[in-house]
């Protein structure tokens, strides 16, 4: 059963209207939440943790009524899923401060089951659009061709912006962003196992390293071993080869408060929400 229009969190999206001052925010999650929540937590590879487990190890933080009664939360994977939607709250508030228009979370197959591909519907009105890759690859989540030429599509439009978000002192050059995306930005928030954004071409006209995450060498690793000492942590792929929008890649748990959320990263936040 499909809606004709896109679903966000138990109610369908009413569209916003365009105003060039005015920026559309949209976040697509591009996990099944039935195919996270109903892993089996006896397998312990790939895949969420419990809430339960959370509460264990981060114990006593989350041990209040509202996470750990099972009459108010749900103590399996559906719990540590929750969490995450709780902890984005706080970047859909201050989007919508800035922009006037609410902020939708859509999801490729949602709690209820209803299905979501990535096209008009989440693409039509919005100008921003973050894709946060927080699936397992034993999900089976797959970009059909058709949902990668609809992304394509809404790139070549005027003024759009695409930030992909994959699970996992911020300095940047002023030669390199000329968009002021990190204007005002001294960090981002601290994440224990962040992924390293490789640039594997030298012009650095079409892809950019805007900002980079020390790592901790005191565990050793191949990567460290080989000379390395920070990750890329934020790229952008200014406009060009026919593609009118931006592209910036950065980790999804900075734009979560999970992990801590400050003035400096909020201020990131509104500069994304701002761009012109």
């Amino acid at each position: 059963m499909s809606e004709p229009s896109g679903r966000t969190y138990n109610q369908n999206h009413a569209p916003r209207k365009y105003s060039r001052s005015h920026r559309r925010v949209s976040v697509y999650t591009s996990w099944s939440y039935p195919g996270e929540a109903n892993r089996n937590p006896a397998e312990m590879d790939n895949r969420f943790s419990t809430m339960t487990e959370v509460r264990r190890v981060l114990w006593p933080n989350y041990e209040s009524p509202q996470w750990a009664d099972p009459r108010r939360f749900q103590q399996g994977i559906a719990g540590s899923l929750e969490l995450f939607f709780w902890a984005w709250v706080r970047f859909q508030q201050v989007i919508e401060e800035v922009t006037g228009h609410k902020v939708p979370m859509f999801q490729p197959v949602d709690q209820a089951g209803f299905p979501l591909p990535l096209d008009e519907r989440v693409l039509a009105d919005a100008d921003t659009l973050l894709v946060f890759g927080l699936d397992h690859d034993v999900t089976e989540q797959v970009a059909a061709p058709e949902e990668i030429e609809a992304v394509r599509a809404f790139l070549e439009r005027e003024g759009t912006c695409l930030v992909m978000g994959p699970h996992h002192d911020v300095g940047h050059s002023p030669d390199l962003d000329t968009r002021g995306w990190l204007t005002g930005v001294q960090n981002f928030n601290f994440h224990m196992h962040l992924p390293h954004y490789a640039v594997t071409q030298e012009d650095s006209r079409s892809a950019r390293v805007l900002a980079k995450q020390p790592i901790d060498r005191t565990r050793p690793h191949p990567f460290t071993n080989a000379g390395n000492t920070e990750f890329n942590a934020l790229v952008w792929m200014p406009p060009g080869d026919g593609r009118a929008g931006d592209v910036l890649v950065a980790d999804s748990t900075i734009f979560s408060t999970l992990f801590g959320a400050d003035e400096s990263l909020v201020r990131f936040w509104k500069n994304l929400a701002t761009a012109h």
